[in-house]
């Protein structure tokens, strides 16, 4: 699937805080959790009686039983689609849900969405399953967008967040039955999370914001200003600063220590993920994760480090004439940042699912490599490892934070940090880069200023979707017009 930057890309430019109040009325919220309530129901006694039977001996029959006579309102999921739409999706789409919920409220709406001419929060619980039957089995792509939606929202809500203190059917205070039910213990508490990481000698580096001494509109003058601080501006930050270049690095995420992250998916999704997770090509729907925190994607990808392939760079050389990647040079660099971010592929612990995976591979004669990856601890008991899409609490993984930016705050000439700062365009005289101007959370953590920061040296670095965005926003020449295009997302099952 690919984007189409100029229709698309410009909505999700913004900060959270220029996002516009937005709620539902109350006809749209009974319709929303008339449909939450459908997608995730009370069970009846009888299926209750069903699940028991088969599960009571593999988890305690308080938590299945909570399980069964939850339904979405009880864990609060209405509310809390609500909120992640009012907070991370752009006006045109909450628009757009707006419309689909009114929609669904009235009989017209209905019956041209679903076929029969009733409010959705008026039929009975089967009418409801067909209608929802009907958008997801529809012959028009739209109509079943609409259903996965719907789907994958609520499902999100109830499995991703942590409902111990929502949900009236748990077994006890501070309980979750709905991961109990599922044999999911979750992320441990804080203070084993302290008490583990102490043990390993992973203190936490502790990076100073500019944000801090800002209370008025600002102009500043640096060697270097890099936007973004993912896996790309890390480096050139810290090389230009090792250089004892005066450097700026600005992020537009909210920098957040190790004791901010809880390792609950779903809080991960609102801190950590471009617009909560929600971000989606238009034609098809495709869910696109991206990292919208500090270290960019490097702070919640998995950690598999692959090396380019050979004959992808021999075509680069080939085709485009970039020599660096046929003599060697490409090669060198990609030692050096391998080694720097501690890549490995010896020792490293499998789940069993992984382990039957191998097995049969080898039983067929398949050639298996091992995904290096950049962890500090690769074995079986490496704490936190199976939450590490839901941001690092150990110091575990080898990120931009704990690696690139590191070196670039500790240089002979310390790099500086903003974080909460929007760039809203790249300065030019002439032609030349000569800066950016930018929107930055204050002082006080609410007060927005404008930054102008000069800069003979201007690096955009700020990911796949928002780089071009930029670029493009900035008027810089696209002769050949492929800024924002030649994007590919590859589809991944999760």
């Amino acid at each position: 699937a690919s984007l189409d930057y100029p229709r698309q890309v410009w909505r999700w430019y913004r900060s959270d805080n220029a996002m516009a109040a937005f709620s539902f009325s109350p006809e749209q919220r009974h319709t929303l959790s008339a449909i939450c309530d459908t997608l995730l129901p009370r069970l009846n006694a009888e299926q209750e009686c069903e699940i028991l039977e088969r599960r009571q001996a593999e988890v305690g029959a308080e938590h299945l039983q909570a399980w069964c006579r939850s339904c979405s309102s009880d864990l609060g999921i209405p509310q809390s689609i609500e909120e992640s739409i009012a907070q991370h999706v752009p006006k045109d789409t909450q628009s757009g849900v707006s419309l689909l919920l009114t929609a669904l409220g009235s009989r017209l709406g209905m019956l041209l969405l679903c076929g029969v001419a009733t409010p959705f929060a008026a039929l009975d619980n089967v009418q409801r399953e067909h209608a929802l039957q009907a958008l997801q089995g529809s012959a028009f792509s739209q109509k079943r967008k609409v259903f996965v939606t719907l789907k994958n929202l609520t499902l999100l809500k109830a499995f991703a967040r942590d409902t111990s203190r929502t949900n009236p059917h748990n077994s006890g205070s501070g309980f979750n039955s709905i991961w109990a039910a599922l044999d999911f213990e979750g992320p441990a508490p804080a203070k084993e999370v302290e008490a583990v990481t102490a043990a390993a000698g992973r203190a936490e580096f502790r990076y100073a914001m500019l944000n801090d001494s800002i209370s008025a509109d600002t102009t500043l003058s640096f060697d270097v200003v890099v936007v973004g601080s993912g896996c790309g501006g890390s480096v050139v930050a810290a090389e230009m600063a090792q250089a004892g270049r005066r450097v700026l690095v600005v992020e537009k995420a909210r920098y957040r220590q190790r004791a901010e992250i809880t390792g609950v998916e779903g809080d991960a999704l609102d801190q950590l993920y471009e617009r909560g997770g929600l971000v989606s090509t238009e034609v098809t729907g495709m869910a696109c994760f991206s990292g919208s925190a500090f270290g960019g994607g490097s702070a919640v990808n998995w950690a598999c480090c692959l090396r380019t392939p050979d004959y992808v760079k021999q075509e680069w050389a080939a085709k485009h004439g970039l020599q660096a990647f046929a003599d060697g040079t490409f090669d060198t660099a990609l030692d050096s940042v391998t080694a720097r971010i501690g890549v490995k592929s010896e020792g490293v612990a499998h789940s069993r699912n992984n382990e039957l995976f191998i097995d049969a591979c080898k039983t067929l004669g398949y050639h298996i490599d091992i995904a290096p990856q950049n962890m500090a601890d690769v074995g079986p008991q490496a704490p936190g490892a199976h939450f590490i899409g839901s941001g690092d609490r150990y110091g575990l993984k080898q990120s931009t934070p704990e690696t690139f930016l590191q070196d670039a705050a500790t240089a002979s000439v310390p790099a500086t940090f903003a974080n909460r700062c929007f760039v809203e365009r790249v300065t030019r005289r002439g032609g030349v880069a000569e800066g950016i101007i930018a929107r930055i959370i204050g002082a006080d953590g609410t007060t927005e200023y404008t930054l102008t920061v000069r800069a003979p040296t201007v690096v955009v670095s700020c990911g796949s979707l928002h780089s071009p965005a930029l670029l493009l926003k900035s008027g810089l020449p696209n002769h050949h017009k492929q800024i924002g295009k030649n994007l590919r997302l590859v589809r991944r099952r999760m």
